[in-house]
């Protein structure tokens, strides 16, 4: 018996082993896939990108976390990220490709963190770590955010990164890298409070979990009270309450596009892994899944396409349900169950390439085709239409120093350094801000309007909504129905624009036009100081 025995056990050892490297080479294939449909996606930019640059460009060269220097506003929906842009920038990566690069970086690592946590928590099917990476191999929405240079990758694997500890069983670890959520995104403490819920096993443990979690959050929020004087992030006031005219979905229709999506991903296997039992790191997946459907129920979802506030819901699902797939007493269910979550993946693949989301706007579409570009992240991106065209508008009229204001802020800014901006949406503006949440306050109205004749920007571009005539910023409405516009700014152009509206240039009276000269030499300043940017044909 003794010797039958040690011979079945080397065997069965084998045997484990070699399961467990044909898992991590399916790991390693389902990654290099998804890297290749990344690289697909990645000459698309989203406005908010240029945004932590700006952020960061002056981090690193100024000392300042502002958008406009001296003027402490939190725009950025992850400290983190912006940090970690600034610490690239002064290591001399600057840049869209840069941030682009770093965000590819840690979307490469979501699978490869998701395999260990399947891997910890259920070690006797090594097969099931392949799971998440083959559920996200061809998913059109996080491969088009692995790339964005946003920190929607970032924030997914630090929530895989927790998922993975609580797997290992460091549940004090896990509490604390939950709580230090919080400085990735805004929603982190929704699930710092979600992790101590699941992996507290009694009152007590509860107690020292949740003062765990609470260590980072405290920190952060001293260090914002300290440096920016508020306790929530601006872009909690810009966009937890804008107008519903204003965005793209409902919180409820924004949840039914993810799961129009990827229904088996988001739904069905959700559902059966909490029936089959997931375990801890399973539960906590799921509970993370659950606080992110949340969130952006409330938010009421996005302006951004493809699902950003629910890319990390992707390979959280997937983890709870690889888990619950050791439970499973016939293997080719799990086989079959994976085999489908493949194939609705790769239903998605020709999504996010067109930009139909855009496909009003004259110029913008960046991807034509199935293949990368010949030098991602080298070769120059180009700037949106819009924002060519008024790059050439202003500079007649706006030098170095000058405020301006804009409905909304990205592209323009970023290249734009030396400028200052008033925001009307409200994202790295305050006053504008505050309105953005209580539209109809007159108190925040008059904040808001006397800022923007304190400041007497020299340009202010406006979108109007056609359909009431107002505009589409509360902050810019409070400023032009004020008889003081009309006396002191003239109109220098329009054009349609994003759903066919208006987009309205004025100028300062007092600011007389430099000549072509003085306004090329101006655009060719400005576009000296961001070599990777390149200006796009307009009409």
């Amino acid at each position: 018996m003794t010797s039958s025995s040690r011979e079945i056990r080397p065997l069965g050892g084998s045997s484990r082993s070699a399961s467990g490297r044909l898992a991590w080479g399916l790991v390693a294939a389902a990654t290099a896939v998804l890297v290749g449909r990344a690289l697909v996606a990645e000459r698309q930019t989203v406005d908010d990108v240029f945004i932590f640059l700006r952020y960061a460009r002056n981090l690193a060269q100024h000392g300042e976390y502002a958008f406009d220097l001296n003027v402490h506003v939190e725009g950025t929906s992850s400290v983190v990220w912006t940090i970690l842009l600034a610490l690239a920038w002064r290591l001399g990566l600057h840049g869209v490709g840069a941030a682009k690069g770093m965000s590819l970086l840690a979307a490469t690592l979501v699978p490869v963190i998701s395999a260990f946590a399947v891997r910890r928590a259920a070690p006797e099917r090594p097969l099931l770590l392949a799971v998440p990476a083959i559920a996200l191999a061809f998913d059109a929405d996080f491969a088009t955010w692995a790339v964005s240079g946003m920190d929607t990758a970032l924030w997914t694997l630090a929530c895989v990164v927790c998922v993975a500890l609580a797997a290992g069983r460091f549940e004090r670890t896990a509490a604390i890298a939950s709580g230090a959520l919080a400085w990735v995104r805004p929603e982190g403490p929704l699930f710092a409070v979600v992790a101590v819920a699941v992996l507290a096993r009694d009152r007590r443990s509860a107690v020292r979990l949740a003062t765990l979690a609470a260590i980072p959050i405290v920190v952060l929020t001293l260090l914002r009270i300290g440096y920016f004087h508020d306790v929530l992030p601006n872009t909690f006031w810009a966009k937890m309450h804008s107008p519903a005219e204003g965005r793209d979905y409902s919180g409820s229709g924004y949840l039914a596009s993810a799961f129009e999506r990827r229904p088996l991903l988001l739904l069905v296997v959700p559902v059966a892994a909490w029936r089959l039992g997931p375990g801890a790191a399973g539960r906590l997946a799921l509970g993370f899944l659950g606080a992110a459907l949340l969130f952006a129920l409330v938010a009421g979802g996005d302006w951004m396409p493809d699902r950003r506030l629910l890319v990390v819901a992707l390979p959280l699902a997937a983890i709870a349900g690889a888990i619950a797939m050791a439970k499973l007493r016939a293997p080719h269910l799990a086989l079959a169950a994976t085999a489908a979550l493949a194939l609705e993946a790769a239903l998605t693949f020709d999504h996010a390439v067109d930009q139909r989301w855009r496909s009003v706007e004259w110029v913008d579409e960046r991807v034509a085709s199935y293949w990368p570009a010949a030098m991602p992240f080298v070769d120059s991106y180009p700037l949106d239409w819009m924002p060519t065209r008024l790059l050439y508008d202003l500079a007649p009229f706006v030098v170095p120093g000058d405020v301006v204001a804009h409905v909304d802020v990205g592209e323009l800014p970023y290249v734009m350094g030396d400028v200052s901006f008033l925001d009307g949406f409200g994202l790295v503006d305050r006053c504008a801000g505050r309105l953005a949440f209580a539209p109809h306050d007159g108190n925040l109205r008059a904040a808001a309007r006397e800022e923007f004749f304190g400041l007497r920007p020299a340009a202010v571009i406006v979108v109007f909504d056609e359909n009431s005539g107002h505009p589409f910023s509360a902050a810019q409405d409070a400023a032009l129905e004020d008889p003081r516009f009309a006396l002191q700014w003239r109109e220098i152009g329009r054009v349609r624009t994003w759903g066919d509206h208006p987009c309205v240039t004025y100028v300062r009276r007092d600011v007389g036009a430099a000549s072509a000269e003085v306004a090329v030499s101006r655009v060719r300043a400005w576009l000296s100081r961001v070599p990777e940017m390149r200006v796009a044909f307009y009409n």
